[in-house]
């Protein structure tokens, strides 16, 4: 075993381990799905050929069956799903840049221009978006470890322990932090189902994947949920859901979403 600064590494895999402890999580989901049913993924690494890339709807650290994404707090768990509205936003740049107008600019009259046709702007955040979701308190495992993707020792394992893939090859002998945490699926489907089939020093197999978030509001857990993809009912040291409270309510997510410059439809709390 060697302890670094931030856990420790792998004998076996050379991988960067951190140390479960039972931490609280948040995650925002569909109340009709509820916090820990997600979809099944059955595709890592490059998606098949002709199969239209903006159709990939994969997770950063999706492997080979379910996983389910966490955040360290309220702040981060808001920031993660509300990137997508961002997205819409700055997508206008380009419209911007194609009539030469400043982004400020365009943006304020697609506002205008939304309010004079009585419709809302594109990344407006609606009350049905608001009302059809809630923030759950889940609790991590107890025991076990998670793989901290961010550290210089998981990349040189990675290198090592990743196999050739067409397509991939070369990318794979050379890993980057950008590599590591960056939004090719191609590649972050094939490094986490790597991760997820190695087995540990210890005996045991990685609970999932420590990562930051991409918005710099925290950390979170990609949780490969074994169980499920077995068909087996929930371990004792698996996720707990504790709490849930709907999103539309709650001060924090206005805050979050106002600190992005998001308009949230609907009277605040």
């Amino acid at each position: 075993m060697i302890s670094t600064a931030k856990g420790r590494q792998c004998a076996s895999t050379g991988l960067t381990l951190v140390q479960a402890a039972g931490p609280i999580s948040f995650r925002v989901a569909k109340d009709r799905y509820g916090a820990l049913s997600v979809r099944k993924n059955s595709i890592v690494g490059p998606m098949p050929i002709g199969t239209d890339a903006t159709s990939d709807s994969r997770g950063r650290y999706d492997s080979m069956g379910s996983t389910i994404y966490l955040a360290d707090s309220r702040q981060c768990a808001y920031a993660e799903v509300l990137l997508g509205f961002r997205q819409q936003r700055a997508s206008v740049a380009k419209a911007a840049e194609s009539i030469g107008w400043t982004v400020e600019d365009y943006i304020t009259s697609v506002r205008a221009q939304a309010e004079e046709n009585g419709i809302d702007v594109p990344w407006a955040i609606s009350v049905d978006w608001q009302m059809d979701r809630s923030i759950y308190e889940i609790r991590l495992p107890g025991q076990g470890w998670w793989v901290q993707i961010d550290d210089a020792a998981t990349l040189r394992a990675l290198e090592a322990l990743t196999p050739a893939t067409a397509g991939l090859t070369e990318r794979l002998q050379l890993l980057t932090a950008g590599s590591l945490t960056g939004d090719d699926r191609d590649l972050t489907t094939l490094l986490a189902h790597v991760i997820r089939g190695t087995v540990l020093d210890d005996g045991s197999e990685p609970l999932g994947i420590s990562y930051p978030s991409k918005t710099l509001t925290g950390r979170c857990w990609a949780y490969w949920d074994r169980r499920a993809d077995e068909g087996l009912s929930p371990s004792r040291n698996g996720l707990l859901q504790l709490t849930s409270e709907n999103v539309g309510p709650d001060p924090e997510f206005h805050r979050v979403a106002e600190l992005y410059g998001l308009p949230v439809l609907g009277a605040r709390p």
